[in-house]
């Protein structure tokens, strides 16, 4: 299971350089947001309806789903295009789609294979998890995560883990901090 703040890194950190090296400029707050929601939808979609209302079997379903992806990133794409950003809809776009793949190659973390099958809704399902609800999950999940770093020290996982961490705040903040940076400068134009 990949954490919602490890998604977001990796969908950050892809734009970011994406953007610093093919557009010579770093992301804007609402390429940020825009990346934030991208990188946290599939999710959002497919974990509440499996986990909190029974209506998948997994939380790898509609959200996550090869099928459904493209009709989800042309939706974005002409919302963006009806706003004159289309910018934004690359930037969704590819945080989605980041997070599909990591979610794919993320059990080779544990030395077992990708798995595909979190792609294949409704065709094929991945396993069905028994913890009950949205919040009985995260509990579940959550412990053993933080058993994991407690009881394990700074194993080579945690210790890349944090290493891609903070290195993906430093490339944010070089990059000027997107939206953090918006919101003061606007507290401030507003204060004086």
């Amino acid at each position: 299971m990949m954490w919602p703040w490890e998604h977001l890194l990796v969908a950050y950190g892809l734009y970011s350089l994406t953007t610093n090296v093919f557009l010579r400029r770093s992301p804007s707050a609402a390429e940020t947001i825009a990346i934030a929601i991208g990188s946290q939808l599939p999710d959002l979609v497919d974990k509440p309806l499996a986990w909190t209302y029974g209506v998948t079997e997994t939380g790898y379903a509609i959200g996550h789903s090869a099928f459904v992806v493209p009709l989800v990133c042309l939706a974005t794409l002409v919302a963006a295009d009806r706003y004159g950003d289309r910018i934004l809809a690359g930037a969704f776009s590819l945080a989605y789609g980041s997070h599909l793949v990591t979610d794919v190659f993320n059990p080779m973390r544990s030395g077992r294979p990708p798995e595909p099958r979190v792609l294949l809704w409704p065709l094929a399902s991945s396993p069905a998890g028994d913890h009950g609800g949205l919040f009985d999950h995260f509990v579940v999940y959550f412990s053993r995560y933080a058993n994991h770093l407690l009881d394990g020290g700074l194993s080579a996982a945690v210790a890349l883990q944090l290493a891609a961490g903070f290195s993906i705040v430093a490339l944010w903040l070089v990059d000027g901090a997107p939206v953090v940076s918006d919101c003061l400068r606007f507290v401030r134009d507003r204060l004086r």
